[in-house]
């Protein structure tokens, strides 16, 4: 709830403590809409996301008939690692080899917690975390679609098919040898050769950056443990390549960079500039008032009014110009009134002393005073 100050400062209405608090039975009804809307909101919010989750299951389709393509594309992932001087994930598993419980807690960890993780982060944000929840679902919408775009373009085998294409790459299937294994027979969603980008990598930085970002107490930071340790299951478990997690961490911190709200703002004035459609602002951004310069019908003087450039910005002086108003830092005046001349100075300029002289304030027509006294002289010699 806004405050008295803050309803101020955004140009709402001011409301009586009473009335905003809401009180008697009068406020039930409106109450029960609330929450109705509210209710509305998260239900569509979650079908959206199933909807996503539901195309997301379409990928494995397109890799029917492809099983050979991805098989060349992990050797040539494989040796383009290895040109880059990359660690070599066969090294990497050896050391994990000579503990069977570790490989079986890897096992457990890559089945149980990429999906139930990544929904309760989504719920939390949508529910308890509502000012964060745009940028949020826009990040995971924006990087699980390209990711399923690459799925599609390019599919690739995971490190644990190698033994049997590249002599000399001993990598074992953890999951089959340890168990549990995340493919079994009747499995309709996962796609084993969708290992490019790693969208188990991809999330898990998606969550840790929504905590850290969302949290303010120091525990905050425990969540970098999260995408390192599903960094290290997906690597032993031989499910996916260094690579893997690279592009999807990467697609996760472009559509974090994309989204922040300053490059948002020079993507605004880059489409308004290029003359593309352009979605109108919230009401809540413009009713902290215009720009600085910019003049609205809303403000006295906008409807037929013009920023006078070149005028002291001070409130104080906008007295110097009759009818002036001052907004945003600026001083507007109507068409119909005119400017005097300011001098370097900034003081008004004066006006002659014979023209003041010559100017009577009882007559309204402005006749000077020294014809008046050649008429009565003109009377009185008569």
């Amino acid at each position: 709830m806004v405050s008295t100050t803050g309803q101020t400062l955004l140009g709402a209405p001011v409301r009586p403590a009473a009335v905003a608090r809401g009180s008697g039975r009068g406020d039930r009804p409106g109450r029960a809409v609330g929450a109705l809307r509210n209710s509305a909101f998260i239900l569509g919010q979650v079908v959206l996301l199933g909807s996503l989750y539901w195309l997301y299951g379409l990928g494995r389709h397109f890799a029917v008939g492809r099983e050979i393509e991805a098989l060349h594309h992990a050797k040539r992932v494989w040796h383009l690692e290895r040109l880059f001087d990359l660690p070599s994930e066969s090294s990497f598993q050896s050391l994990a080899l000579h503990s069977s419980h570790l490989l079986e807690f890897a096992n457990r960890f890559y089945v149980v917690v990429h999906f139930p993780a990544a929904i309760t982060f989504l719920l939390w944000v949508l529910i308890f975390q509502r000012p964060a929840w745009r940028r949020v679902r826009t990040v995971i919408m924006a990087s699980t679609g390209v990711a399923l775009l690459i799925h599609i373009a390019y599919p690739l085998a995971p490190p644990r098919f190698l033994p049997r294409l590249v002599p000399g790459v001993k990598l074992v299937d953890t999951g089959a040898v340890f168990g549990p294994s995340p493919y079994g027979p009747h499995d309709t969603v996962a796609n084993q050769y969708a290992a490019m980008p790693s969208l188990h990598i991809g999330w898990s930085i998606l969550e840790a950056w929504g905590v850290i970002t969302i949290l303010r107490m120091r525990a905050r930071w425990l969540a970098i443990l999260h995408p390192i340790t599903t960094t290290i299951v997906v690597v032993i478990t031989a499910n996916h390549y260094w690579l893997d997690g690279i592009i999807g961490g990467g697609l996760v911190v472009a559509a974090v960079q994309l989204t922040r709200p300053e490059v948002q703002a020079r993507l605004r004035l880059w489409a308004i500039t290029c003359r593309l459609p352009v979605r109108a602002l919230p009401a809540t951004a413009m009713a902290c008032g215009p720009p600085p310069g910019v003049v609205t019908g809303d403000h006295p003087g906008g409807a037929g009014g013009r920023t006078v450039t070149g005028l002291p910005r001070a409130r104080e002086d906008a007295s110097a110009v009759s009818g002036a108003v001052v907004v945003s830092g600026e001083i507007v005046v109507p068409d119909m009134l005119t400017v005097p001349d300011t001098p370097a100075g900034g003081a008004p300029r004066a006006a002659p002393p014979q023209r003041a002289a010559a100017e009577t304030p009882g007559d309204p027509g402005g006749a000077p005073a020294g014809d008046a006294r050649d008429d009565a002289a003109v009377s009185s010699d008569t």
